[in-house]
């Protein structure tokens, strides 16, 4: 199934992806808890994300009546930024929720016992 994606994308020109870095290992919770520190510290990539939003409301609000493409790209752009801040969000998630699977094999080797 992923070689007929692959050749689909390929053949509608878009770039197929690197399996080998999109799994999701043993590291998924060091890997959350690396992205975490820096999406909560200041100046992190939550601020990051939340001025580039701000400034493209800020843009399409000073633009006119008329300028519908430009509204339309700072919308595009707008969303772009929200995707980003999930795909963040989802690593970040991943590797608290392999950190709970991980303490409940723990605590069912002890009560196993």
């Amino acid at each position: 199934m992923r070689n007929l994606l692959d050749w689909i994308a390929a053949r509608l020109g878009y770039v197929t992806r690197d399996y080998a870095r999109v799994r999701n290992g043993a590291d998924a919770i060091a890997r959350g808890q690396r992205w975490e520190a820096f999406y909560r510290e200041e100046g992190g990539i939550a601020d990051m994300i939340t001025r580039l939003r701000m400034g493209y409301f800020e843009a399409s609000a000073a633009l006119g009546v008329s300028d519908l493409d430009k509204r339309y790209e700072y919308a595009l752009a707008d969303r772009l930024a929200r995707e980003l801040d999930r795909e963040v969000r989802t690593i970040i998630e991943t590797g608290k929720m392999r950190q709970a699977d991980a303490d409940a094999k723990v605590c069912m080797a002890a009560v196993a016992r």
